[in-house]
């Protein structure tokens, strides 16, 4: 039977070659660990910090590197660094202060823009007078009503690639039309 940490065998092996002082595994495991804790760090942090956390946690694996015990699995003890070095990150971030919002500020902008939305859907259909019917419905439920292209398949009743093909063509044509 085959366990998910079989298949990091290669990165132990790395791992504790560079225990034994092998610089060159243990610069082919920072190598190979890296793009696996960066997709985990990416599922947990801003994008932005994406980097900063992740060398977090290759620092905090390199100082911890004598604590791991070779006769135990490599990735739950990498795993659970990571964990507590995002947990930390987090932690931070969340204490900052958050900027606040001057809902008054907003009041007016919002105010002054309700005269232009008419005017800015005034060129959208002006953008959209030579397009197609179909191609027109297609790029207003996405564009305008923010629609995924699968909830625009739905209810085009189309399939979802012929609703992203359409509205790629159509987005060649106007673009095309305006010289852009």
């Amino acid at each position: 039977m085959v366990t998910d940490f079989d298949k990091y065998k290669d990165i132990t092996a790395l791992f504790c070659a560079g225990q034994s002082g092998d610089v060159a595994s243990y610069n082919r495991f920072l190598q190979q660990i890296s793009p696996i804790l960066r997709r985990i760090v990416a599922k947990k942090t801003p994008f932005s910090d994406i980097e900063d956390v992740l060398q977090e946690i290759l620092i905090s694996l390199h100082r911890a590197r004598h604590t791991y015990d070779g006769g135990r699995p490599l990735m739950p003890w990498v795993f659970a660094i990571a964990q507590f070095r995002i947990n930390d990150h987090l932690r931070k971030l969340y204490a900052q202060p958050q900027d606040m919002v001057d809902i008054d500020a907003i009041a007016e902008t919002l105010g002054s823009d309700v005269t232009k939305a008419g005017e800015e859907n005034e060129s959208v259909e002006e953008l959209l007078k030579d397009t197609p019917e179909r191609e027109k419905r297609i790029l207003t439920m996405m564009y305008v009503e923010g629609r995924t292209a699968k909830e625009t398949a739905y209810h085009m009743e189309m399939k979802e690639s012929a609703v992203k093909v359409a509205a790629h063509r159509a987005i060649k044509k106007v673009r095309e039309s305006f010289g852009i």
